[in-house]
């Protein structure tokens, strides 16, 4: 498996900027707020959890970042390993851990995605949230994951897998003009990062093989760098027993836009009523679930 001459630079890259993530009120992310993250994922990450508890008891998470699923499946009596690139998120998993006395039910380990191996017939479930659309070799890991699965074994995903570049644009737009928590003049100076922004796949994997990097993620250069690959590497490596997409929009404006604390969650909500609505008139998801088994067990259905 031959990686990008940047590859190990990247790689510390990607490390850095994910041992150093933390809230930012200049910069909200949906993921800091947990009742901005049930409006819009509650349903989904419940199944998620619902799956993976059904599927357990040995469970595999790949990307765990500081603990957070990994935490949920152990309270529900799971034995589960947990891999990430970083060693910072690492431990403050394993400290939040032992804060809810499941630390002995927790394995965090770290692992590069890209090139991890995995022991063979090990998990009777194998869950990744978020994450795969950061790994650059996918079907390496799918293949791996496959074979880790013992024979009835389960592989749950919920994952980015892109708006397309006429949602980003649209996306941008509104961004640039809406009141956001972001002052006009910052974002001005943000214009920079919108050809990185509306970069496809195939010309961010382009960029790892060059000089150059102006494509990618100023912080998390493999942010995005298989978004559209990850339900076509799944078919390939694995029986889909059910496959939903979701939110196709609006999600990613919610924790930006400015409005009066006293009305944000009835304001997202509202949002979250549009990307219903949106997706009943065709639109694609951004995001997919994803529940399939290895290969040879089960009959593939949509």
């Amino acid at each position: 498996m031959t990686q990008p001459p940047q590859y190990e630079r990247l790689l510390r890259q990607e490390a850095d900027h994910w041992s150093s993530v933390h809230p930012d009120p200049a910069n909200p992310q949906i993921w800091h707020d947990e009742k901005l993250f049930d409006i819009f994922f509650g349903r989904e990450y419940a199944m998620l959890v619902d799956r993976v508890v059904l599927h357990g008891p040995r469970v595999l998470e790949l990307g765990c970042g500081e603990g957070s699923l990994a935490i949920t499946l152990a309270q529900h009596g799971l034995s589960v390993t947990a891999l990430d690139l970083s060693d910072s998120r690492l431990a403050r998993g394993r400290e939040k851990a032992k804060a809810v006395r499941v630390a002995e039910r927790i394995e965090f380990r770290a692992a590069d995605l890209n090139t991890v191996k995995l022991p063979a017939n090990t998990y009777s479930c194998v869950v990744a949230h978020d994450s795969l659309h950061h790994v650059l070799s996918l079907d390496h890991l799918l293949s791996e994951v496959a074979q880790s699965l013992m024979t009835d074994g389960a592989f749950v995903v919920m994952d980015y897998v892109g708006m397309g570049k006429v949602r980003k644009l649209f996306a941008a737009g509104f961004f640039a003009l809406l009141p956001t928590v972001q002052p006009y003049a910052e974002k001005w100076q943000l214009r920079k990062r919108l050809r990185g922004f509306l970069a496809s796949e195939q010309s961010k994997r382009a960029a790892l093989n060059e000089e150059g990097t102006a494509l990618l993620h100023q912080h998390s250069p493999f942010e995005e760098i298989s978004q559209g690959s990850i339900l076509g590497a799944i078919e390939r490596h694995f029986s889909i027993q059910q496959s939903l997409s979701f939110l196709p929009f609006w999600f990613y404006l919610a924790p930006k836009i400015r409005v009066p604390q006293s009305t944000r969650y009835a304001f997202a909500r509202f949002l979250k009523t549009l990307d219903e609505w949106l997706q009943a008139f065709g639109m694609r998801g951004a995001y997919i679930f994803v529940d399939s088994r290895k290969p040879g067990n089960a009959p593939t259905s949509r």
